[in-house]
């Protein structure tokens, strides 16, 4: 399987008379399995930016919410998601998408690619980037770039 993310900044897709009240979130839950312990799970999605938020980590049936300061926050997800190895970490992406509105009827939507590792045991982010979230895990589990650049040891 080859994943591939295209990290940019300032990625803009111009949207006509975007609806405001069509922002609602509406409850979704989502729960992606990541082996017979470990699951993650997102409370809520929001269906004008198809992104997925309020993401907790279920480990052995206990669920933890991940980031509870304002790291992490207004991120969202596309449901990406890539276990360590020893089953310590996982990657989960970080998108934040939100429109500008220069006008009552004019609005253009912003988009920005992220990505985190999460520790599971804390339910903690350890690391937020936008550079190498094209990576993987390496057989000591290290996330390494495309490029062969060890990012997270």
């Amino acid at each position: 399987m080859i994943l591939i993310i295209f990290i940019t900044c300032g990625n803009t897709v111009s949207h006509r008379n975007h609806d405001v009240q069509q922002n609602k979130k509406v409850k979704k839950d989502t729960i992606i399995k990541l082996n017979d312990t470990l699951s993650l799970y997102y409370a809520s999605y929001n269906s004008s930016v198809k992104l997925w938020y309020n993401l907790h980590i279920i480990h052995k049936k206990k669920k933890i919410k991940v980031g509870k300061g304002s790291e992490f926050k207004g991120t969202g997800s596309e449901l990406f998601s890539s276990l360590s190895p020893n089953a310590k970490y996982v990657v989960v992406d970080g998108i934040i998408k939100e429109y500008v509105h220069e006008s009552a009827k004019d609005s253009t939507l912003h988009e920005n690619y992220t990505c985190a590792i999460l520790d599971i045991k804390k339910a903690k982010i350890i690391k937020q980037m936008q550079q190498g979230c094209d990576g993987s895990w390496n057989k000591k589990s290290q996330w390494v770039s495309s490029d062969g650049k060890v990012i997270f040891k």
